[in-house]
This record gives C-alpha cells, sequence and structure tokens, in this order.
C-alpha cells in the first residue's frame, strides 16, 4: 500500500476527511404548528440547552425564518452539529461525518419537539429530502489526468504554447471534472457533481476534492466506482 493513512481505507480511494454532510428536509414551519400554539423564542432557549450550541439566536431580529434561524456548534451524544438551520420552508442540519447522521439527528430534534412541546410532526411527515456532501480524498491513479486523452492532449498543446509565450517552461494538466443538470431544465439548481485537485496540495498527490448532491456514502461509493471505471480502461487489453 505504500504510506499509511490515517483514514477510512475504501478499496483504492482514501478519505482524508469529510468536510460537509449537509442534509435538508423539506417542511413547512407553519405545519408543525398549524394553530400557532408555540411559541417559538422558548423552543429556541430549549434547542439550545438540549444540544449544547455555542451560538443561537438571542434577539427578535435574529427568529425570521426568512432569512434562516441558525444554531451552530452543537452536539447530542457522540455526534458534533455543525449547524442548524430553521427556515419557512425547510430544516437544515449539517455534519461533518456523514449524511445519514445529519438526517438521524433532524429527524430527533422533530421528535423530540412534538414529545416536548406538541409539535404536529409524524415519522414520515418529511417527504423529501436533499443532500450536499463535500470530502477530500486520495487515489493511486492521476483521476483528471486519466479520464480523457483528448483532454490531456489539449492540456500538452496548452503547455507547449505558453511554455513559448513565457519563454520558460510552463505544464498544464487537467484540473477539474464534474456533471451536472441543465439549470434551464428545472426550477431550482441542483449541485453539479465535482472533482478537483485538492487546493495548497500538488497536482502530483493525487489528492482530490469532490461535492456531490448525494449522501455520503453514495458518494463516496460513485468515486470508487469511477475510479474503477479509469483503470479499467487504461488496462492492457489482455487483462480486461
Amino acid at each position: 500500500m505504500g504510506r499509511v493513512h490515517f483514514w477510512r481505507q475504501i478499496t483504492h480511494v482514501q478519505l482524508s476527511a469529510v468536510l460537509l454532510a449537509r442534509v435538508l428536509g423539506y417542511v413547512e414551519i407553519f405545519d408543525l404548528s398549524p394553530r400557532g400554539h408555540i411559541f417559538f423564542p422558548e423552543i429556541v432557549q430549549e434547542i439550545a440547552q438540549r444540544y449544547d450550541f455555542q451560538k443561537f439566536p438571542k434577539t427578535l431580529e435574529e427568529l425570521d425564518e426568512s432569512k434562516g434561524v441558525e444554531f451552530h456548534e452543537g452536539r447530542i451524544g457522540n455526534k458534533v452539529i455543525l449547524k442548524f438551520v430553521i427556515w419557512n420552508t425547510l430544516l437544515v442540519v449539517e455534519t461533518r461525518s456523514n449524511t445519514d447522521d445529519s438526517k438521524q439527528i433532524l429527524e430527533e430534534i422533530l421528535k423530540w419537539g412534538a414529545q416536548t412541546f406538541g409539535l404536529n410532526y409524524k415519522p414520515g411527515m418529511i417527504k423529501h429530502f436533499a443532500y450536499v456532501s463535500n470530502l477530500t480524498f486520495y487515489s493511486d491513479v492521476p483521476l483528471l489526468g486519466a479520464a480523457c486523452s483528448p483532454l490531456v492532449e489539449l492540456a500538452t498543446k496548452t503547455s507547449e504554447a505558453l511554455s513559448e509565450i513565457w519563454q520558460e517552461p510552463v505544464q498544464y494538466q487537467p484540473a477539474n471534472l464534474a456533471v451536472g443538470h441543465d439549470p434551464m431544465a428545472r426550477k431550482y439548481g441542483i449541485a453539479p457533481f465535482s472533482i478537483t485537485h485538492r487546493a495548497e496540495t500538488k497536482f502530483s498527490e493525487n489528492k482530490y476534492f469532490s461535492e456531490a448532491p448525494l449522501p455520503t456514502d453514495t458518494h463516496i461509493a460513485f468515486l470508487e466506482e469511477f475510479e474503477a471505471g479509469i483503470k479499467r480502461l487504461h488496462e492492457p487489453q489482455g487483462h480486461r
């Protein structure tokens, strides 16, 4: 394997760090209190206390769901919560572990709110969840340089042209890769699935940053399959 790392080993893709695991639960906040019997300032105080949030709304101006009511740096058990945000039509939880954890925390908050304050919430009430997963990882192959031969040829030609223009060696390489949807095809945009070289690291280190609108485990699985597909492309014919 070469050098030993203290991150999770996933076949060949070596997870360096989960930077963000965000889940968005789409539910209209008014539906959680149909007759307006819930005193929002009281709930905010209790949420901050129960989940040990270090920053939370303290003024009336900060209790505006249209701008997002934000709680920062909390925890429940051994799960750290980076952020919890209440909007008019959705709830957001961010961790740095896994979107599964974020979703469980969101549902736990609502169940607790129903038991403690009488929120009108029942499991399954949230019909739609969305995800954002950001992570860094290492690969044992140069993913971007091996993904597309014409792209490599373009980088080579650009390197030669720029080296001549600047009268010094300039080397260009494929720097990022992304797949996304047509933003004109739906009302609200969804983030692309992207892979780029990690900032502040040399391309030769094969360390990458990736963002995807997917659960963390699915994100990792797709990266693993992508790397495996590149390896198959470059295997000698007799070994396929």
